[in-house]
């Protein structure tokens, strides 16, 4: 429709669009009239207001895409997590308490823990027993808490079925990584490590999300900072920096600190991979299941070598 008067701008089918883009330009006082018809609807304006009309639709358009791309980018926050969390921590209390107590007769703290002679001696399982098994009570209670807390938020962006693999491998090369650091002598276990791991894949996410937004570029490095210094503050043990900047350490302090550094730095290189496969859409809901049921499998496999190992000796 158009004549010397008024220019059709907006033609459509759907006339609640029409309604919307009508009140658009009412109030931005511009004279217009709506035609509803079949089976298209149309807004006509005055012709010396045509242009001034399409930019006034087109700012709207621009600004509501704006909002909706903004409302599309928050975070999908998955369920589960003080499930998983207390999964976590059954796990734990459990295999802490069949070792204590000597459950089968069998010394499950010698046959799972890390060890660099039992790893090159063909031990393949020790990197992964030992993250479930503790000195002492006060050696689990912490790793209790603070792996719920980590675990339960990173299966607020990965999913249960994801945090699972990303945290037992990551924990596990972590390990690995760090008796081939220390040394031919070399023994460790808890599950410190793994609590690190999800540190570090929980970091890795959120930097990832942080790079993918429109958010200011300082804001983007703000998870990293933070992993770094939760790793500073919960995993170097009594470690403190000296008056002249020398290391100092309790003489009785036996944290296994590269174990940690180790967890962290696998934990963050494995959340990236994991992060981007996801994103990529790489992941079925299939594939999710059949990775945290192999994860499952994994661990109790590797106890039950580990287990067998101690019988046959």
């Amino acid at each position: 429709m158009q004549n010397t008067e008024e220019t059709c701008i907006v033609r459509a089918a759907d006339r609640r669009l029409i309604r919307e883009l009508a009140l658009v330009l009412n109030s931005c006082s511009i004279p217009h009239r709506v035609v509803q018809a079949t089976p298209q609807s149309w807004i006509a304006v005055p012709t010396d207001r045509a242009e001034e009309a399409l930019q006034e639709l087109a700012n709207y358009r621009a600004e509501n895409q704006g909002r909706q791309r903004h409302k599309e980018a928050v975070p999908r926050v998955h369920p589960g997590a003080w499930p998983q969390a207390l999964l976590w921590s059954v796990v734990l209390v459990l295999v802490h308490i069949l070792a204590v107590q000597g459950a089968l007769g069998l010394n499950w703290v010698e046959s799972g823990l890390a060890s660099s002679a039992g790893v090159a001696g063909g031990d393949w399982w020790r990197p992964i027993t030992a993250l479930t098994l503790h000195s002492d009570l006060q050696h689990i209670l912490s790793n209790l808490f603070f792996g719920a807390v980590f675990v339960g938020l990173l299966v607020q962006v990965l999913g249960a079925q994801l945090t699972w693999p990303t945290v037992v491998i990551s924990a596990a090369l972590g390990n690995l990584l760090n008796l081939f650091v220390s040394g031919a002598e070399h023994r460790s276990l808890g599950a410190s490590t793994a609590v690190f791991a999800a540190l570090g894949a929980l970091t890795a996410v959120q930097f990832s999300r942080k790079l993918a937004s429109s958010r200011a570029r300082m804001t983007r490095w703000v998870p990293l900072i933070a992993g770094g210094l939760l790793l500073a503050w919960n995993g170097m043990g009594s470690t403190r920096l000296g008056p002249g900047l020398e290391v100092q350490r309790q003489a009785s302090d036996n944290t296994d600190i590269g174990a940690h550094i180790a967890g962290f730095v696998m934990g963050l290189a494995l959340g990236f991979v994991v992060w981007r496969l996801e994103q990529r859409a790489w992941f079925t809901p299939r594939g999710r299941r059949a990775l945290a049921l192999a994860t499952a499998a994994l661990v109790v496999a590797a106890w039950g070598a580990a287990l067998a190992s101690e019988t046959a000796a």
